[in-house]
C-alpha cells in the first residue's frame, strides 16, 4: 500500500494541470514558475508534478530544501506518495573540511548514489539540501575504486577485506549500516554504500557459493543475489585520506590550529555539485525563503573554522545558480489572510485532539459528511487493520493500489507519512495516524523506561516480552514477508488464551 492513488486526485485539478504545463515549458528553456503552497501540501503537489507527463515526468529532478532536516523530511513524505518509485537524498557531509575528519560512510554512500543517479537516470528524483550543494566535492576520479562480486567467482577473502578498507568501508563485528563489513570464517557480510540492504557472501574454499541479501535488523534472508556492486564509501582514495590525517596529526604536535588545506587536499579537482547535475534536469526550490538564511549560516560556520581563502575553494555560492536554473520555486506558507484569487495552493494542517479511535471517528465522520475523501496513513498494515475493527459508524477500506473512490469516504493506507493536510480545493483530507489519535499522558512511557529494552536482534525464541498495547507474550520468532511489493520483518508473539467463562450456578 502507498498514497500513490492520491496523485490522480491532484492531477485532475485544473490549477495543478496548468502548473504542470508551465513547468514543462520552463524545463524546456522557458520562464520558471513561482507558487505559494502550504508546507504540508507540498509533497503531494510535487509528487503529482513529477508523475505528470504534462509536467516533469521523464526527466531527472533535483528538489532543493534549505537544510538537511528539511530535505530529509521532504524525501520521506515524497516516498509515501511515490512508492515504489525511488527517491534519493543528498545530505551534507556531516563533518566540515576543516576538521579533517572523513564523513561517515553511510552519508558518503547516499551522496555518491544521488549524484550518480541524477546524472545517469532519466527519471531520477533527488532531494538535496542547499547546504549540501554548497559543499564542493572531489572529482569522481579521486574516489577509491569500487568493485563487484559475482556468484561463482573465486575471490581471496583477505584481499577483498583490504580492498573494502581502501574503498572506505569500516570493519566491524556485526554489520548495522552502510559502509560496514564483517568477516567470520568463510562468510563476508557487507552493507554496500549505495544499497538499501546488506549482503551475506558465503565461500566454499575460494569460490563464492551463495550470496543473499539480508536484514541487519533480524539477520533474516531477503532473497538471493547474483552480483553485488560495492560502490566506494569514501570521497577520496586512501592516499589522500592518509595525507589529510597525517597533516592533522603533525599540526596538532606542532601546536598549530590546522594544516594548510592546499597541502593536503587537491583543491584544483574539487567542483560544485550543481555542476554535475545535467542541464536537462528540472530544479525545484522548496521553501525558497528559508534557503538564503541557511546558506548564510553555513558560510559563517565554514569561515569560522578555516581561512576565507580556503573556504572559497571548498564551499561554493549556490544561491544564484539555483535561482537561475529553477523551473519551479515554492514560497510562503499559502496560509493566512491572502486573497482567494492569489493563486496559492492552500491546505490546513491535519490535526485532531482525539485521544482514542472512538473520539477520532467523530472527526472523520464530519469530514466524510462534508464531502471529503479521507485517508489515514499507518506505519504498518497490521495497525490499520486493528483500527478498522475499532470503528462503529464508518467503514474504512484498505487502499491497495488502483483508484481512490470518487465518492466521499474513509480509506486506510500503509505509508510512513510525517504530516497530513486538509485541502478544501481538492476535497481531500490526509491524516498520519499519530496526528489523528494522541495518547493520553498516562499512556506515555516513563522517563528512562526504554533503557531496559533489548534490540530485537537479541531476542531468542521462548523469551517473554511485554507488548505496549497487548501485554505479556512469548516471543515465537521472526518472519520476513513481502506484502504489497514491500519486504518487511514481522515478529510473532504468542499469548495465553483467556480462561474459560464460567456461569454462576
Amino acid at each position: 500500500m502507498s498514497l500513490r492513488p492520491l496523485i490522480e486526485i491532484a492531477t485532475e485539478n485544473e490549477r495543478v494541470h496548468a502548473l504542470a504545463a508551465r513547468l514543462r515549458s520552463a524545463a524546456d528553456g522557458g520562464e520558471g514558475a513561482s507558487v505559494r503552497a502550504s508546507a504540508m501540501l507540498r509533497p503531494l503537489l510535487l509528487a503529482t508534478l513529477l508523475e505528470d507527463d504534462r509536467g516533469l515526468a521523464g526527466r531527472p529532478a533535483l528538489l532543493v530544501g534549505a537544510d538537511d532536516r528539511s530535505a530529509r523530511d521532504l524525501a520521506a513524505d515524497l516516498r509515501a506518495y511515490l512508492a515504489p518509485r525511488r527517491v534519493r537524498l543528498y545530505p551534507s557531509r556531516g563533518t566540515g573540511y576543516a576538521s579533517h575528519v572523513s564523513p561517515p560512510p553511510h552519508l558518503v554512500g547516499l551522496r555518491i548514489d544521488a549524484l550518480d543517479a541524477v546524472g545517469a537516470e532519466e527519471d531520477a528524483v533527488v532531494v538535496a539540501s542547499a547546504t549540501a550543494l554548497a559543499e564542493a566535492v572531489p572529482d569522481a576520479s579521486l574516489r577509491p575504486a569500487g568493485f563487484a562480486i559475482e556468484l561463482g567467482e573465486e575471490i581471496e577473502l583477505d584481499a577483498v577485506a583490504d580492498d573494502l578498507v581502501g574503498a572506505g568501508y569500516e570493519r566491524v563485528e556485526q554489520v548495522e549500516e552502510r559502509g560496514q563489513f564483517a568477516v567470520r570464517g568463510g562468510i563476508l557480510d557487507v552493507y554496500p554504500a549505495t544499497e538499501e540492504r546488506a549482503v551475506r557472501i558465503e565461500l566454499f574454499g575460494d569460490e563464492v557459493e551463495s550470496m543473499r541479501w539480508f536484514s541487519t535488523f533480524t539477520q533474516r534472508s531477503l532473497g538471493e543475489a547474483q552480483r553485488v556492486e560495492l560502490a566506494p564509501a569514501a570521497e577520496m582514495d586512501a592516499e589522500h585520506r592518509e595525507l589529510a590525517e597525517l597533516a592533522a596529526m603533525a599540526a596538532e604536535e606542532e601546536g598549530a590550529e590546522s594544516p594548510n588545506l592546499a597541502e593536503v587536499l587537491p583543491l584544483e579537482h574539487f567542483r560544485a555539485p550543481l555542476d554535475l547535475v545535467p542541464e536537462r534536469a528540472a530544479v525545484v526550490l522548496v521553501g525558497e525563503d528559508e534557503i538564503e538564511p541557511a546558506l548564510r549560516d553555513h558560510w559563517e560556520d565554514a569561515t569560522t573554522a578555516m581561512h576565507a581563502d580556503d573556504a572559497q575553494h571548498l564551499y561554493v555560492d549556490v544561491a544564484e545558480p539555483l535561482a537561475e536554473r529553477a523551473a519551479l520555486v515554492l514560497t510562503g506558507s499559502g496560509e493566512g489572510d491572502e486573497e482567494e484569487g492569489d493563486g496559492a495552493f492552500r491546505a490546513a494542517r491535519a490535526e485532531s485532539p482525539a485521544r482514542s479511535i472512538k473520539e477520532a471517528e467523530g472527526e472523520l465522520e464530519k469530514l466524510v459528511r462534508s464531502g471529503y475523501r479521507t485517508v489515514v496513513a499507518f506505519d504498518s498494515r497490521g495497525e490499520a487493520e486493528r483500527t478498522r475493527y475499532g470503528l462503529d459508524r464508518l467503514d474504512a477500506r484498505l487502499l491497495e493500489g488502483g483508484r481512490l473512490s470518487p465518492d466521499p469516504g474513509l480509506s486506510f493506507a500503509e505509508a510512513r507519512l510525517r504530516e497530513g493536510f486538509v485541502s478544501p480545493e481538492l476535497k481531500l483530507a490526509v491524516y498520519p495516524f499519530r496526528r489523528l489519535v494522541h495518547r493520553r499522558r498516562g499512556e506515555e512511557p516513563a522517563p528512562g523506561a526504554g533503557r531496559g529494552r533489548l534490540a530485537f536482534s537479541e531476542l531468542r525464541v521462548g523469551d517473554y516480552v511485554v507488548h505496549e498495547d497487548h501485554g505479556v507474550a512469548r516471543f515465537a520468532g521472526f518472519e520476513t514477508r513481502d506484502v504489497g511489493g514491500v519486504t518487511r520483518d514481522y515478529l510473532y508473539l504468542e499469548y495465553k488464551p483467556p480462561a474459560p467463562w464460567r456461569a454462576n450456578c
